[in-house]
């Protein structure tokens, strides 16, 4: 019986003496961009998707929701092992489910980004035919959803010391006709 009351005692300690982990919070105000990139070398052509990003000092964060980007890479030609092709390629760009939280990883302090993307097209190809011109057009439509998983953590001290920011990527090669780039870059500055 004399043992219930030192156990108690020691139970109590341990309680009080842990403390409720606090959510880490930045040092500062932060203002910034945060861009989603889409790219292509054949056909060439770059869509961007552009959001204002603001993270207050209190670990409060806020993203702007962005209209559908609308994209069209107009005609571009290629010779393949003697074969001229042709191709263009329109569509949009949407991204949904958009949010943000501060967190910190080993130290330093990262925005955290969830976003849902939908890039949703047509590719039109043409062949060429030394008597008709340009025959045969195809078109073939695709969706390519979340090309990047979430979430995505973007490095602040990057996105704020870098020029061109903190950024996340993948390329697709897309034989023979090049690549495909999805770029996410996060620019901040120190707000007051």
């Amino acid at each position: 019986m004399k043992t219930l009351p030192i156990l108690l005692t020691l139970l109590i300690i341990v309680l009080v003496s842990c403390k409720k982990e606090e959510n880490p919070k930045p040092d500062a105000n932060y203002v910034g961009l945060l861009t989603l990139e889409y790219s292509r070398t054949f056909p060439e052509f770059t869509a961007n998707v552009i959001m204002e990003v603001e993270i207050d000092k209190s670990g409060e964060v806020y993203i702007s929701q962005p209209d559908q980007a609308n994209y069209d890479s107009g005609e571009d030609e290629i010779v393949i092992e003697d074969t001229k092709i042709k191709q263009q390629e329109t569509g949009t760009i949407t991204l949904t489910s958009l949010g943000g939280t501060y967190k910190e990883m080993d130290g330093d302090g990262y925005l955290s980004v969830h976003a849902s993307t939908l890039i949703d097209g047509t590719q039109t190809t043409w062949g060429w035919d030394d008597d008709l011109g340009w025959v045969f057009p195809i078109e073939v439509p695709f969706t390519l959803e979340d090309p990047i998983e979430s979430p995505m953590n973007f490095n602040i001290d990057d996105a704020v010391i870098n020029a061109s920011g903190s950024f996340l990527g993948a390329t697709i090669q897309v034989p023979p006709f090049g690549s495909m780039t999805y770029t996410w870059t996060l620019v901040l500055t120190v707000g007051m």
